[in-house]
């Protein structure tokens, strides 16, 4: 489904590279075939004494060459990757594979050109400090939580620091990580683990931001289960893991959101139930934002019934066993931990889901995000959003009241907006937005309850209950929400006032002086 030719030749050549076994005559084939195995595993730190000492034996051998280039890049060295795949291509010729690596090298190291390191206890981190440096510490943060919490809960700890990458727009993105915009806006693939690192997009790029906190927690699973699984595990797994796990760096809420709740509730009831061989090789094959976010909600309700029938030792000697089978997939692993063949696991499950009787929230709608283009301004983006014409025209009219200082009669419109188009988000945080600033925080408060239920991942109504918070001196209360507002959009300078003046209050002096250095470098 891919768009561009170097995007599929690029794709074809990892494929040839990790899949196929390699027969050459100047080196043996076992030496070759233990690489691709311990590369398919991203073992690449353990093998690389023995690349280089295949590389002194036979240093103009084009197929170790382009082998051994693969490695250095999923080592992170970069320059050296691109060095030995052009000695491969000066000893073998342009084949196509070959150039297409080693353009996407040289891609790579320009789209990184700019950007600063980083290196905490147990990641290396590359962004671009210029436009993402405000991000370093509650990246940080929420890392090395990550890594706490997961070596505590699974046993396993990287031997290597893990790389990450934040890219600044979707463009740098696409470049280093094969993501396009459409799998951005369809599937919602704002990140990757991918050649042995995490990528992922800064929440600049994308109207209102996302989860992005969440988002490389997740990433990081999707890198232990590649540890723990010999890269075995199928899509479903690694999926239903990584969203089954990815809030609990910070305590957050079960995957079982008003939307999954919903999602899986509608599936049950019009027997849409995806099977878990259609998931496969990625969610970003599946054609809506609706069949992908449905994929999430399975996957993850699959790992709980995994734990919840064998508990969290069992999980993990899933994983174990998956190591040892000799292709990928799960259905070895489940008979021999849950004594269950895959259709049956497939059925129990459904048994699973079925008992927690879900009923779907009639108005929970799946989030799409939207990638920041030109001129293009979250107002009007909005505005496209309000289905109804009438209330649409109604909202613009608010609007303008508004913008003119008739807050009463922007709020007069707004109702008359919702009540043709009754739960729009955009609307609503128009209105409650418009009640805090005539101080009717009361009926504000009640319209944001309702944002919340419909969009958690909104960062408006989260900003707009810290504003109230601080007025009614609930400080602590203030400074949740203006942090979950950071969780998704951190680049609004009137959330770094807020928590500024939350810890103050506080009095974390530290965390406020932080807090209100990054509003000055927003603008504030």
């Amino acid at each position: 489904m891919k768009k561009f030719t170097l995007l599929i030749a690029l794709v074809l050549v990892f494929q040839s590279l990790m899949i196929t076994p390699y027969t050459v005559a100047t080196t043996s084939s076992e030496t070759l075939e233990v690489l691709r195995v311990k590369l398919e595993r991203w073992d690449v730190e353990q093998i690389w004494p023995a690349v280089e000492g295949a590389l002194e034996k036979q240093p103009q051998d084009a197929d170790l060459l382009e082998t051994a280039a693969l490695i250095a890049f999923h080592r992170g060295d970069y320059q050296k990757s691109l060095g030995m795949i052009k000695q491969s291509i000066e000893l073998a010729g342009e084949e196509q594979n070959r150039r297409s690596f080693g353009l996407f090298v040289e891609q790579t190291i320009n789209v990184l050109a700019p950007f600063q390191r980083y290196e905490t206890p147990h990641f290396i981190i590359l962004l671009d400090a210029t436009q993402d440096g405000i991000l370093i510490d509650y990246l940080t943060d929420a890392l090395e939580k990550t890594y706490t919490v997961m070596a505590a809960q699974y046993g396993f700890r990287p031997r290597e620091k893990v790389r990450v990458e934040l890219f600044p727009d979707a463009k740098a993105f696409y470049k280093a990580s094969t993501l396009s915009v459409r799998d951005i806006e369809v599937t919602g693939a704002v990140g990757l683990t991918k050649f042995n690192k995490l990528q992922f997009l800064s929440p600049r790029a994308l109207m209102h931001g996302y989860r992005w906190l969440d988002a490389i927690s997740h990433e990081y699973m999707h890198y232990l289960i590649v540890k723990m699984t010999a890269n075995k595990a199928p899509i479903w797994f690694h999926e239903g893991l990584s969203k089954y796990e990815e809030t609990r760096w910070r305590d957050g809420a079960t995957y079982l959101s008003p939307l999954y709740r919903t999602l899986l509730a509608r599936a049950q009831t019009d027997q849409r139930l995806i099977a878990f061989a259609k998931m496969e090789p990625s969610l970003i094959h599946l054609e809506t934002p609706e069949e992908v976010q449905l994929a999430y909600a399975q996957a993850a309700s699959a790992i709980e019934f995994i734990i919840n029938s064998v508990g969290y030792e069992g999980l993990i000697q899933v994983m174990n066993t998956m190591t040892r089978t000799q292709t990928t997939g799960a259905g070895i692993a489940v008979k021999e931990v849950l004594g269950l063949e895959f259709s049956e696991f497939e059925e129990q499950w459904a048994k699973f889901l079925a008992s927690k009787k879900l009923e779907p929230l009639g108005s929970a709608r799946v989030h799409r995000y939207k990638v920041k283009e030109g001129k293009l301004n979250a107002q009007r983006m909005e505005l496209e959003e309000i289905k109804s014409l009438v209330a649409r025209n109604r909202t613009h009219l608010g609007d303008r009241l508004k913008q003119r200082g008739r807050t009463g009669a922007a709020v007069i419109e707004y109702r008359r907006a919702l009540s043709e188009n009754q739960d729009s988000v955009p609307v609503m945080n128009r209105l409650s937005s418009a009640l805090v600033d005539l101080g009717r925080d009361h009926e504000a408060l009640s319209i944001l309850k309702r944002i919340l239920e419909l969009a958690p991942d909104h960062p408006t109504p989260y900003t707009q209950l810290g504003q109230i918070y601080l007025k009614s001196n609930d400080f602590k209360q203030a400074k949740a929400a203006f942090e979950e507002s950071n969780q998704i959009n951190p680049f609004n300078p009137e959330v770094h006032v807020g928590l500024a003046h939350a810890y103050a209050r506080l009095g974390d002096s530290v965390e406020s002086a932080k807090e209100e250095a990054i509003a000055r470098t927003l603008g504030r």
